[in-house]
C-alpha cells in the first residue's frame, strides 16, 4: 500500500507540474479517494476531509489532497 500512496503522491505532483489537466485531476482524485478508503476506511477523518475538500480541479484542491495523502502515509506501519 505504501508504494501505491507514493505513486499517487507523485501523480498529484505531476498533474500540478503539468498544464493542470482537469481530466487528469479527476482521475487522480478518484484513485486517491479509493486508496484512502481502502487504507483507513470511508469514515476516517482523512477520507472524509479528502472527499469534502478535494472537489474542484484547481491547484488549491490538489495541494490539499496531496497533504492528506502524505498525512495518511505517515500512519502506515513501516516495513523493517
Amino acid at each position: 500500500m505504501d508504494e501505491k500512496i507514493d505513486a499517487l503522491i507523485q501523480s498529484g505532483w505531476d498533474v500540478l507540474d503539468s498544464d493542470f489537466n482537469p481530466v487528469a485531476f479527476r482521475r487522480w482524485r478518484t484513485m486517491a479517494l479509493d486508496c484512502l478508503t481502502t487504507l483507513v476506511g470511508p469514515q476516517h477523518v482523512y477520507t472524509q476531509f479528502f472527499d469534502d475538500w478535494v472537489r474542484s480541479a484547481d491547484k488549491r484542491d490538489l495541494m490539499a489532497g496531496e497533504g492528506l495523502l502524505i498525512a495518511a502515509q505517515s500512519i502506515l506501519p513501516r516495513a523493517h
